[in-house]
């Protein structure tokens, strides 16, 4: 089976081994696992040799414990499983030759066929993937298996030759490091039967050399021997692809190295010049004004400092004590699908927040309309806003100011509004016809429902109606909106421009919605089954015990992606583009009051006829285009998920859910898409000719008329 393969961005970070690599500006420290009795940085014969451990399993065993990120497929194959390779090769035929003879004189070899991956010393059928080393200093790690270690050397020899660098051991232990030089940013090493591309985005900032890391480390002291990753990850059968991602670490990682940064203390722009100045003798005015510029410059990086410190406690508030996410997925032509777990303790803000629900997101499951993206859960409100508070403060704000803020320009009480609710809640953004959003229709094609549950009816319906008086003398109403009642229940806002919006309790549940039908949805309850789109994503978004759930229905994405092609605009004219530079010495009003000519409106007559023809055509390609992508979209299918608390954390369950014909259709209907809609430019190229005519005789108009020649 020949296809695109994830090699592809090892081979080009192996070239830039070969060819991009440059000097580190410092040593680095030692790392923290690396092995006690490895030898010092030498290649020397006399060198004591390494202590001999067990060789790694895979190439994950190798990655430092301290990775803030690593993503491992168990093979290419597997990778492979969720597209028809070979029916989009046979589709494909001439793009893929075309490709591959260029990776074949490029590279010598052609990488889109696994098959032939053993050619040059790679393994289609063992694990490869993709670290983040460190994220502090940016540096990367992509990591492949080897049949044959030897002859994959070879080829690394050749490819370097060709690209004109040649690579050399800078570095042996229990495996070796290749580059063009010692020190470099980018470097490769050979270990066991596995290769590793190591690319240092600022190698100040890394802690150690991460090259001689991975030649060095004993697999018991990697990160899948580490206890984090024992814990994170857990006793679990073999999945198509898993990943291990440590944002709390990160985090920390990237606070680090803003402190290292900090700690450099490096002369500014400004400072370099201020001390140029002083050094060769500036004027006093010239000094003055240098020194008012570090000012201001140190000023604005205090204020930067600040503003990054206090991001960095939000997001350490936020993230920092939860564990490293664990997700395995496995892969199929008909779904993605899989869980990712994180520990997180009972008393971080994300822990406290999250409660198990008892009823389904009701502004999904009674929704009329085509849902593009539902959410729905069950919070402790209490909890949620005692944690927007602690997040809100480490930005210098807090609940009660916002809930002022809001009470000031809204009117009413948002707080104490927000206490009333028991936590059960539910969005949906949806469509009555997504060809016309995609066509461009405007807002009005775009409705939504909410759903809000109370802890008391009656207090609920006070509130409503508290609320419905107010709109029409609050900034709301200045705005153009206006209340009534409906007619059979509740309220209808009428929004300019939009939808009417249509406001009813059903019980202790407030519902919002676009929809006129779906207060009346919402009663029926479970008489009425919810049937989605994809019957397999419906049971991942009802399921009982959830915390929370989401829907994303791809049409979203593509249809406003295609809506935003569509610019309601007023259509060129050829008598826009007056001849002004023509004649230089009129004024641009003097040629704007000189009528038409019989002459002018007869080739206007034909431009405007041209440019209706043009126009159709494109109007007809556009059609084709919507009609293509909402297709492709329907083919890719749905994105599916569920939140669950477990003991230790939290858990979440589904993925993404392919159409018909799955993603290798998706991809078919793209190719078709770029296909079929070609422009005949020969009519373009007729009414440019027919609008050079227009601008010469309106510079004959303009001559006669004002007794002028053109170009005086």
């Amino acid at each position: 089976m020949r296809s695109y393969s994830p090699l592809w961005s090892a081979v080009l970070a192996t070239g830039l081994v070969a060819a991009g690599c440059r000097p580190k500006p410092e040593t680095a420290t030692a790392s923290p696992t690396a092995s006690t009795t490895a030898p010092a940085a030498t290649t020397s014969r006399n060198a004591a040799p390494p202590q001999v451990v067990a060789p790694a399993q895979a190439p994950i065993d190798l990655l430092p414990e301290r990775t803030g990120m690593a993503v491992s497929a168990a093979s290419v194959r597997h990778l492979l499983r969720v597209v028809d390779g070979a029916a989009l090769f046979e589709r494909y035929r001439p793009y893929y030759e075309q490709a591959g003879a260029y990776l074949e004189q490029s590279f010598g070899h052609n990488f889109l066929d696994p098959a032939r991956w053993p050619e040059i010393g790679v393994d289609p059928e063992r694990p490869l993937g993709v670290a983040l080393l460190d994220a502090g200093s940016e540096t990367i790690c992509y990591f492949v298996s080897l049949t044959d270690p030897d002859r994959f050397r070879s080829f690394v020899d050749r490819l370097g030759a060709k690209l004109g660098g040649s690579l050399e051991s800078v570095y042996e232990d229990r495996g070796i490091v290749l580059a063009q030089e010692p020190g470099a940013r980018n470097q490769l090493v050979l270990r066991d039967d596995f290769a590793f591309v190591v690319m240092v985005g600022n190698q100040n900032l890394a802690p150690y050399d991460f090259a001689r890391e991975l030649a060095g480390v004993d697999p018991a002291r990697g990160l899948t021997a580490s206890r984090r990753w024992q814990e994170a990850m857990g006793p679990a059968a073999p999945r198509d692809l898993v990943a291990f991602i440590d944002v709390g670490g990160m985090i920390r990682a990237e606070i680090e190295a803003a402190r290292r940064i900090d700690d450099q203390g490096v002369a500014s722009w400004a400072e370099q010049e201020l001390q140029r100045l002083r050094e060769h003798g500036g004027t006093a005015e010239e000094v003055a004004r240098w020194e008012q510029v570090v000012a201001e410059q140190r000023a604005s990086e205090t204020q930067f400092r600040e503003r990054r410190r206090r991001e960095q406690e939000l997001w350490s508030a936020v993230f920092g004590p939860l564990g490293p996410i664990a997700l395995e997925l496995s892969l199929a032509p008909e779904a993605i699908v899989g869980t990712a777990r994180v520990q997180v303790p009972e008393s971080a803000p994300l822990r406290r927040v999250v409660t198990a629900g008892s009823a389904p997101p009701l502004a999904i499951t009674a929704a009329s309309e085509r849902v593009l993206f539902g959410a729905g859960g069950t919070l402790a409100v209490g909890e949620g806003l005692a944690a927007l508070d602690s997040l809100l403060r480490t930005l210098g704000k807090s609940v009660d100011g916002l809930s002022a803020e809001l009470q000031r320009n809204l009117g009413g009480d948002p707080k104490a509004a927000l206490e009333l609710l028991d936590g059960t809640m539910s969005f949906a953004l949806t469509s009555k016809d997504v060809n016309a959003l995609a066509r461009g229709g405007g807002k009005a094609e775009l409705g939504f429902n909410l759903a809000l549950g109370f802890k008391d009816p009656v207090t609920a319906a006070a509130l409503v109606a508290v609320t419905m008086a107010k709109i029409p003398s609050s900034p709301l109403g200045l705005a153009g909106l206006k209340v009534k009642r409906g007619k059979s229940r509740g309220h209808v806002v009428t929004v300019p421009t939009w939808r009417e919006v249509h406001v009813a309790l059903v019980g202790s549940t407030l519902t919002i919605s676009t929809d006129p039908k779906f207060a009346q949805q919402v009663e029926r309850g479970p008489a009425r089954a919810w049937e989605p789109r994809l019957a397999k994503a419906g049971p991942v978004v009802t399921a009982p015990g959830t915390a929370a759930s989401l829907l994303l229905d791809h049409a979203l994405l593509v249809g406003m992606f295609m809506a935003r092609r569509h610019h309601e605009s007023a259509r060129y004219l050829p008598s826009q583009n007056q001849p002004y530079w023509r004649f230089p010495s009129l004024a641009h009003e003097a040629i704007d009051k000189v009528p038409q000519s019989a002459a002018y409106k007869v080739r206007l007559k034909e431009w405007l006829r041209l440019d209706g023809k043009i126009e159709r055509a494109e109007q007809a390609q556009e059609r084709r285009r919507v009609e293509v992508a909402l297709a492709a979209a329907d083919s890719l299918g749905t994105l599916a998920v569920q939140l669950r608390e477990t003991p230790d954390g939290l858990e979440t369950e589904g993925g993404q859910y392919f159409g018909p014909g799955g993603l290798a259709r998706t991809i078919e209907r793209i190719g078709e898409g770029l296909a079929a809609v070609e422009t005949d430019y020969s009519i373009h190229e007729e009414r440019g000719r027919v609008e050079q005519e227009l601008q010469e005789i309106r510079v004959r108009d303009v001559e006669r008329a004002l007794g002028v020649r053109a170009g005086e």
